[in-house]
């Protein structure tokens, strides 16, 4: 069960009792003495360096957590807006109205409350603890506030209003508060939260041994767990509701004599779609269909007041650690697991960035002698996907699993995504130097998910994840965590999208539409979609890493293709203008192939013929392929020519897709490494040092991991030790 899961890991790491307090980022800080003066006359800014070592505005500081829902006429205690602590409006800079000028049944006057909230609370605080900091704080308030004109006037010495220097609203004038004596030394006011210091003290509250933090520890839980729930507001005007607040059994704990969450609160913040924040178990008061048997709010689904803050303040943490969860347009995932492992810690990372060498790391390490410590038989991996939809946080996917079966179904998933690049890089002498550990800050790899699922849209002018499917997420999110196949339908987007690019004249992107995500994906897809099948057809086509080897018709069409294309190059000298048999071809090629392969060899011949002309060896090496490849495509009767399929279907054009790239591939890297031994060769002939470029190629064949090219240089090795 979802919450019970959130429910021990707040247990576990013991949130609730840090439950009143939070991080909140201060801009800017009131600087007062012990009698509540202004120590300079000006505030003092907050800022902190950010993960890219850019200074940012704004600083966390740690203070109260807000009881309850922090709706209009309510206010942080400690720390607020302008309009809380000076009583003016955040942007315009005028002064709010007065307590004796505004009609309180009125919606506009939330300003008014929310500045005599903040200050009421102090007063209180105060009066329960004459802490000499509060004492401080309500003396600045005493001397600088008064009322005039049915307004609430501050005295300040630092808020002004100011034109802007640039932007498209230049002169334009600003709510500014100074942070230095000089003119451009200032914050904008209409974002910032404020806070207090006592002689050069943040007033900040967390240690306990402080009489102001067991004052507030004390005062959150019997205001944030009360029937009200409307802090500020008159007891007149709050209903209180018996059935949610009777003692009766927690659903979460299973624990009795204990009072029932109304709500379930704290709001639960990070979820895209809900900016403001939302809760997974929520009730409308007004709506019917939340009160069930007479039931009301919590009563409805009880659950105890602790344990309905504990689950929510888990999913906060989790969404606050970037090692636990990752953000996917419509859909957040979140993975923690019961205990600290390795693979509960690496699983984010594996998921997120999946860098090939630190995902190898991981799964040798089983063979290492070390699995009890990596997976532990009793614990469980928790994946959960979260969503927003009319301010609730819908649950798109819950997996509870044996950290084992994690693993497992991880490696598999990772087997079955394994393909060969189009486009690789040489190793360098620095790229071999650096460990799994320095490549965590790398991009993500193309067997990251966000790269998968970004596979999946349509190219537009911005390629962003605000694009993306949330169902396809899941779909992709279940592959890797239960091993289930992909639907073939996930080929129509993906195969679309690369006809699209094959024949867009788009010459800035030259490696896009041979992006090694999309293939990864088509053969994730056609390998799974076999392996569901419970008795595979005889001699069923099963992907491989690497150009395969088979029979399969569709397959087969695509190297083909790719061959005849590699052709035409040749036959152009590689300075083609137009569109070739690619551009013009390959919807129907891959679609209807018997409609165009006969007029393709046809034209390979011819282009072939001038070939042979100029370069007899390359005229060889490409009628050899040809021959190769048809052979495989049984005539109608013998000497008649190869006979080509009718139509094929969307996962047979998946297939054929697939062949056509990885005969790309294959042809890109052979030509790669056969350059890097002719220049070797040439090299050795000129009686000058080849073993640089000769190690290139045997580590480019080596990391593209195909046999015959690994071999070919294991034969120029062979040659030059006899020589």
């Amino acid at each position: 069960m979802l919450l019970q899961a959130l429910y021990e890991y707040a247990h576990r790491n013991r949130l609730f009792d840090e439950l009143p307090l939070q991080e909140r980022k201060i801009h800017a800080l009131v600087p007062l003495d012990s009698k509540g003066r202004m120590r300079i006359p000006h505030l003092i800014s907050l800022s902190h360096i950010d993960d890219k070592g850019k200074v940012r505005a704004g600083k966390n500081m740690r203070l109260p957590r807000f009881p309850g829902e922090n709706n209009g006429g309510k206010s942080y205690f400690l720390a607020e807006g302008s309009g809380a602590v000076f009583g003016m409006e955040k942007k315009s800079g005028k002064p709010i109205a007065a307590p004796t000028a505004t009609d309180s049944r009125k919606k506009d006057n939330n300003g008014t409350k929310a500045f005599l909230h903040f200050w009421d609370q102090i007063q209180i605080a105060f009066d329960a603890t004459q802490d000499a900091r509060l004492a401080a704080l309500l003396a600045f308030q005493q001397e600088n506030f008064k009322i005039e004109h049915g307004e609430i006037i501050f005295r300040s010495q630092f808020l002004r209003m100011r034109p802007k220097d640039k932007g498209p609203k230049k002169g334009e004038l600003e709510f500014v508060a100074n942070v230095g004596i000089e003119d451009a030394s200032y914050i904008s006011v209409d974002k910032a939260t404020f806070a207090f210091s006592i002689d050069g003290v943040p007033l900040e509250i967390g240690d306990r041994d402080d009489r102001l933090t067991q004052y507030w520890f004390d005062k959150f839980h019997s205001l944030a767990f009360s029937s009200e729930n409307n802090i500020g507001d008159d007891a007149s005007k709050t209903e209180t509701i018996d059935k949610a607040n009777r003692a009766t059994l927690c659903l979460l704990t299973g624990e009795t004599g204990q009072p029932i969450a109304r709500s379930h609160k704290p709001t639960i913040t990070g979820v895209p779609g809900i900016s403001g924040g939302g809760y997974i178990v929520s009730f409308a008061k007004a709506g019917p269909a939340y009160s069930s048997y007479g039931f009301d709010m919590g009563g409805n689904s009880p659950m105890s007041e602790t344990a309905a803050a504990s689950y929510a303040m888990a999913l906060n943490d989790i969404l606050k650690d970037n090692n636990k969860h990752l953000r996917l347009g419509p859909v957040v995932i979140c993975t923690w697991a019961r205990s600290d492992v390795v693979f509960a810690r690496k699983s984010h990372q594996f998921m997120s960035k999946a860098h090939p060498q630190q995902v190898k790391d991981f799964l040798r390490t089983p063979f290492s002698g070390n699995v009890g410590a990596l997976a532990p038989s009793e614990d469980r991996l928790y994946t959960a996907a979260f969503g927003g939809n009319a301010g609730r946080i819908v649950v798109k996917n819950w997996i509870d699993q044996p950290l084992s079966d994690a693993i497992r179904h991880f490696e598999d998933w990772w087997q079955d995504l394994q393909i060969a690049p189009m486009f690789a890089k040489l190793p360098t002498k620095q790229t071999k130097s650096k460990t799994a550990i320095k490549d965590e800050d790398g991009p993500p790899s193309p067997f990251a998910i966000p790269n998968l699922a970004l596979a999946t849209l349509r190219e537009s002018k911005k390629q962003g994840t605000d694009k993306l499917v949330g169902e396809r997420i899941i779909q992709l999110l279940r592959s890797a965590r239960e091993g289930i196949a992909l639907p073939i339908t996930l080929l129509k987007p993906i195969l679309d999208e690369f006809h699209s690019a094959l024949v867009s004249d788009d010459a800035k992107k030259p490696t896009y539409p041979f992006s090694q995500s999309r293939f990864a994906l088509v053969k994730l897809i056609l390998l799974r979609q076999i392996q569901l099948q419970s008795y595979p057809s005889k001699g069923a086509f099963m992907p491989t890493q690497h150009l395969a080897v088979t029979d399969n018709q569709a397959y087969n069409l695509g190297r083909l293709l790719a061959v005849f294309e590699s052709i035409q190059d040749r036959y152009h000298n590689f300075e083609k203008k137009g569109a070739g048999v690619v551009e013009r071809y390959y919807g129907t090629a891959s679609s209807a192939p018997a409609a165009v392969f006969p007029q393709l060899c046809r034209l390979t011949r011819h282009h072939i013929a001038k070939i042979r002309k100029e370069r007899p060896y390359d005229a060889k090496r490409l009628d050899e392929q040809i021959g190769s490849i048809l052979q495989r495509f049984t005539p109608d009767q013998p000497g008649a020519p190869p006979k080509f399929n009718r139509t094929l279907n969307l996962q047979s054009q998946g297939i054929f897709a697939l062949g056509f790239y990885q005969q790309r591939a294959y042809d890109k890297a052979a030509s790669g490494i056969r350059s890097k031994l002719g220049e070797a060769r040439k090299l050795r002939t000129q009686g000058k040092s080849y073993d640089d470029t000769l190690q290139n190629a045997k580590e480019l064949a080596e990391d593209l991991g195909y046999v015959d090219l690994i071999e070919a240089v294991k034969q120029f090795y062979q040659v030059q030790e006899t020589s």
